[in-house]
């Protein structure tokens, strides 16, 4: 996969874009993609000025950047705004000023409604120390469609993308300053805990993190942030396999990451409405030493009906790629 040479070819429409086409027969969801940026607290100020040039914002960003004190934290939230729109425009006809966003009720942005019907496009983001991350799925957005099969049969599914559809991603920076003693008692289940304290002591801190991106990955997936308890669900590695995936860098070579799959998600109350009318998919990753990352995907049993030809899992098929940042600046 080849990433764009400069902002221009971007707004232009002549990158080079991901194939978008990979799909399942049973739910036409695309792939997911993710995306790494590397964000820079100490952009100059020429090109941060750039960056307001491009009209890429709208007015209520604008004011959203321009109200941040700290100049480093000013400057990231641009770039993290500026390089959304770049990489949905990857993955869309329309151009980085073109879209616009709706957020829920605890601040978990989307596409709004007609943008979503006439592309589909599921996104999550965070953002942690350096770097940016971006996860995009393409989901079908029509009520219903049919699709022949193999054997001629017609294999229909009905969606409601923003009813039917989870989906988010985290970041985390490992921190040494952190203690995670009062985090383990407040936020994760007797069970995490049990298993984490089982470690060696070098691995506690290594394992925490692993969890609090899961965690943090499914409840923005649910969009309901620390509103939803983290104790309401339990995050389970013993299944998980180690196994290593291509990671696309801005250089156009290619290096090895590391991924953990399948990773579990228990539920404490098993009748809760995300573990009877969901199914979860989590996988987990270390983009290096320091930063490790999650993305989960809820999608519900409903949504798929008739003929399930071939199961979606998104275990197989995660495209990574890193994006700089100043070739998004051109």
């Amino acid at each position: 996969m080849s990433v764009m040479s400069s902002i221009t070819q971007l707004t232009n429409h002549s990158a080079t874009r991901p194939d978008t086409r990979s799909t399942t027969r049973s739910t036409g969801l695309s792939q997911p993609y993710v995306y790494f940026v590397p964000l820079n607290g100490a952009l100059s100020p020429a090109d941060y000025e750039v960056g307001l040039a491009l009209g890429w914002l709208s007015y209520d960003e604008l004011a959203k950047v321009g109200r941040y004190k700290s100049v480093s934290a000013r400057h990231n939230a641009l770039q993290v705004r500026l390089a959304l729109r770049a990489v949905l425009s990857l993955h869309s006809a329309l151009t980085p000023q073109q879209w616009r966003f709706i957020y829920g009720a605890k601040g978990k942005p989307a596409l709004t409604q007609d943008l979503l019907a006439q592309t589909g496009l599921h996104f999550n983001l965070s953002h942690s120390g350096q770097w940016l991350m971006i996860g995009v799925l393409i989901a079908p957005n029509a009520e219903e469609k049919t699709e022949p099969t193999i054997d001629g049969a017609s294999n229909e599914w009905v969606y409601n993308p923003e009813q039917d559809i989870c989906f988010g991603v985290d970041i985390e920076r490992q921190r040494s300053s952190t203690d995670i003693v009062p985090i383990l008692n407040h936020y994760f289940t007797q069970t995490e805990t049990n298993t984490l304290l089982q470690l060696p002591e070098a691995l506690q801190r290594q394992r925490f993190f692993d969890l609090w991106a899961v965690k943090e990955s499914y409840i923005k997936a649910r969009g309901l942030g620390l509103a939803l308890s983290l104790k309401s669900f339990s995050v389970d590695f013993s299944l998980a396999e180690q196994c290593n995936t291509p990671l696309q860098r801005a250089d156009n070579h290619s290096q090895s990451i590391e991924l953990l799959k399948p990773v579990k998600l228990n539920f404490t109350d098993s009748k809760q409405p995300a573990a009877t009318d969901f199914s979860w998919q989590t996988v987990m990753g270390r983009l290096d030493n320091e930063y490790r990352f999650a993305v989960t995907l809820g999608l519900a049993n409903s949504a798929v009906s008739n003929v399930v030809i071939e199961p979606y899992s998104i275990y197989n098929t995660l495209s990574c790629a890193q994006l700089s940042f100043d070739d998004l600046l051109g």
